[in-house]
């Protein structure tokens, strides 16, 4: 390696993304992977996420290949969450595993082996020269059992943006469940609301972006329309992945792109205003199970309140064109 492409590395994000393999984290990892400010130190999977993690992690490994980057390491986590036994609806988990029944190029990596999270990162941290940055787009079971374990890597970790909550715009567990009296729930949080608990009262440094701030990021027509110019593998499979999600699985007019917008505000602040509040998260067993709230005697976190849409988009296009 030459000193200058030293020097290139030395300059970009060491960043780990914790993901729940959602079709929008598919979109995360393409876009984490391809960013030239990134460093893509690893994916992990959430065993409590959308897809089942082992499972999760071999599509992840597809991802990367299909990125042209698959010597970035893949694990997952515990399959089941420190409190509770909710999860995402089991046909949508059996439809996540099979990536929609997308093409994509199969692992050449088939033998090398898938690491489990809590050992692949904390490795990464204890290695690194870096302070790394960590966008948690899933439940936060790795994280928190990863801090519980080992709670000398905080001082390694420069932040963690989370995916998750709704601190002033409604929940969406209804969305999926339209039987649960939960109106005020986030499904990433609602999965395991004591591991949230756990990494916000960490001490480390959380920047949430909640509901509240992804809702103003919606999948438009004309941002469709500006992603069918590419011609790139990464953006064409994302490309199909909204279209298929806005219109023949009936998501239009309500799909955002949330674990996206949280990866690239962990690549550029500035994508997003943050303000100091005090939360705290609902781990009792209810109808506000896995709410997150205000709260005076809270953990203080940095909180996105605005977006800029367009900014986003920008940053989004450019990395997968």
């Amino acid at each position: 390696m030459s000193i200058s492409s030293k020097s290139r590395k030395s300059d970009k994000i060491p960043l780990i993304i914790d993901t729940d393999m959602s079709p929008d984290s598919w979109t995360a990892i393409l876009f984490a992977a391809l960013n030239p400010n990134a460093d893509l130190l690893a994916v992990s999977v959430s065993g409590t996420g959308e897809a089942h993690g082992p499972r999760g992690a071999r599509n992840a490994q597809r991802l990367l290949e299909l990125a042209g980057k698959s010597d970035i390491p893949v694990s997952y986590g515990p399959p089941k969450p420190l409190r509770g036994d909710e999860h995402f609806p089991n046909l949508m988990r059996f439809v996540v595993d099979r990536m929609l029944w997308q093409k994509l190029p199969i692992a050449r990596r088939s033998s090398l082996p898938v690491h489990d999270s809590i050992q692949l990162i904390s490795n990464i941290l204890r290695k690194s020269q870096k302070k790394v940055t960590i966008a948690a787009v899933g439940p936060q079971t790795n994280l928190a059992t990863l801090l519980t374990k080992y709670p000398e890597l905080k001082s390694k970790i420069k932040g963690i943006y989370i995916m998750g909550g709704a601190l002033d715009a409604p929940g969406n567990i209804q969305g999926l469940s339209p039987k649960s009296d939960n109106t005020t729930a986030e499904w990433n949080f609602y999965c395991d609301p004591l591991a949230v608990k756990v990494v916000i009262d960490s001490g480390v440094p959380v920047y949430l972006v909640p509901l509240d701030a992804t809702n103003q990021v919606p999948v438009t027509q004309n941002f469709k329309d500006r992603f069918s110019s590419i011609s790139q593998p990464a953006g064409k499979f994302v490309c199909s992945v909204i279209n298929l999600l806005t219109a023949r699985l009936g998501q239009k007019e309500k799909f955002y792109l949330w674990d996206p917008v949280t990866t690239a505000c962990a690549l550029d602040a500035s994508l997003a205003k943050f303000a100091k509040r005090k939360v705290g998260m609902v781990t009792e067993a209810g109808s506000e199970w896995g709410r997150i709230k205000y709260a005076m005697d809270g953990s203080s976190i940095n909180v996105a309140v605005k977006v800029d849409p367009i900014k986003f988009e920008d940053t989004l296009i450019n990395s997968l064109a």
